[in-house]
């Protein structure tokens, strides 16, 4: 395979999956993002920074209507990418599933359909395998591995699942992997469960090579190790060890007898916001974008924050943009202050010239809805891979 890889962003957000997919050399033919605030965002970056994607290559509109249109041609694209959006099964909203009408996913299976991908990506919440949804997820899966057996007007999904069990397509087929990755263990200061689905056509002579299971570079174990038994971690810093917290002597004592583990230690939120300036209430910093202080922080029930030494909790997006505890950092001292956008972009893995020209509420809807950009590229890397492989197969 040679030349430049294509891809289609689907529900592209605030750019997350795209800017990952792009740090791995695809060149986007479209990002398709009904929601304005965030094709603002899109439409700034490419403005910014033009070898990212083109501006006119946004389309805020929905992406069952984008569908419709004849605007490229099938045979382009080598990657569909997308996070349907996850409303119906995540812990936080009112887990409809299936019957939900902002499930998104028979729109992003149609674009599989319509482009016929090497590959693809889908990113989704952990809450899609829970038992109440395991079917439907399985059913999922089902159509990316046989997407030509398509529903029949009025068919309930079940029956339609029960037509792809039985049906032995000779035409367009997948080989699908299902990977549960935490973004802390990818390098990522935020604890970030997400599920993704990997497809790879399998006229591809590598699409059976691509891993079942992916492990993580970094460890907490090895984050703990560092912290307190060499105390590196703390003069990383420049910064005297504390007093160790109480509950871990048992872990540390196996750590210390095993040895520090063989891999980077999770990162921090104190590794993440390393070099920024401390920000000022309502005052945005010198040469640096999107770093503006907020007042009002406050602790109450299951949101105490984020402690400042230890990688964030889930950057999410709330009902009005902003999901309370999780964007907020907490001192060892029992202050609290709000994550400034930039630092929430950063937790998420945006590099400081990506910008969110949008109000700070918007701006952290859409880092909370984003893919962390680092996973998107670690798994576009791996799927060019793939298709360095087909090239040499096919040589």
């Amino acid at each position: 395979m040679t030349g430049s890889l294509t891809s289609v962003e689907l529900f592209a957000g605030g750019g997350g999956m795209a800017l990952g997919t792009r740090q791995a050399g695809f060149q986007h033919l479209a990002l398709v993002e009904w929601f304005k605030p965030a094709a603002a965002i899109l439409r700034h970056n490419a403005r910014l920074q033009p070898d990212l994607w083109r501006e006119e290559l946004v389309h805020e509109v929905d992406v069952r209507r984008w569908l419709k249109r004849p605007t490229i041609e099938t045979s382009d694209v080598d990657l569909v990418a997308g996070g349907p959006p996850c409303q119906p099964f995540s812990l936080a909203g009112v887990h409809a599933g299936d019957e939900d009408d902002r499930n998104m996913f028979p729109a992003a299976l149609d674009a599989v359909r319509k482009f016929q991908p090497k590959f693809v990506i889908f990113e989704n919440v952990p809450g899609l395998t829970r038992p109440s949804f395991a079917p439907y997820f399985a059913y999922i899966k089902r159509q990316l591995e046989k997407p030509t057996v398509v529903a029949k007007d009025g068919e309930l999904w079940t029956d339609h699942d029960g037509r792809i069990q039985r049906a032995r397509p000779r035409s367009l087929r997948y080989v699908v992997r299902e990977h549960l990755l935490d973004a802390a263990d990818f390098g990522l200061p935020q604890a970030r469960r997400r599920v993704f689905l990997i497809a790879i056509r399998d006229d591809l002579p590598g699409a059976e090579t691509f891993p079942e299971n992916i492990d993580g570079d970094h460890s907490r174990d090895a984050l703990l190790y560092d912290q307190w038994v060499t105390g590196d971690y703390w003069a990383d810093h420049k910064l005297a060890m504390p007093e160790q917290p109480e509950g871990l002597e048992f872990r540390l004592g196996q750590l210390k007898e095993r040895g520090r583990p063989d891999k980077g230690r999770w990162q921090t939120i104190r590794d993440a916001v390393r070099g920024l300036p401390e920000p000022l209430n309502g005052i945005e910093a010198i040469g640096v974008s999107n770093h503006r202080g907020v007042p009002g922080a406050r602790v109450y029930p299951k949101h105490s924050g984020s402690p400042f030494d230890w990688p964030a909790k889930t950057i999410k997006a709330g009902v009005h943009g902003v999901s309370g505890g999780e964007a907020m950092i907490r001192f060892d001292d029992g202050r609290v202050r709000y994550l400034t956008v930039r630092e929430a972009a950063r937790i998420q893995g945006f590099p400081d010239s990506y910008e969110f020209p949008v109000p700070r509420s918007r701006g952290m809807g859409a880092i909370g809805n984003a893919v962390a950009s680092p996973i998107a590229r670690m798994l576009a890397e791996r799927l060019r891979a793939t298709a360095s492989e087909d090239a040499a197969g096919s040589a």
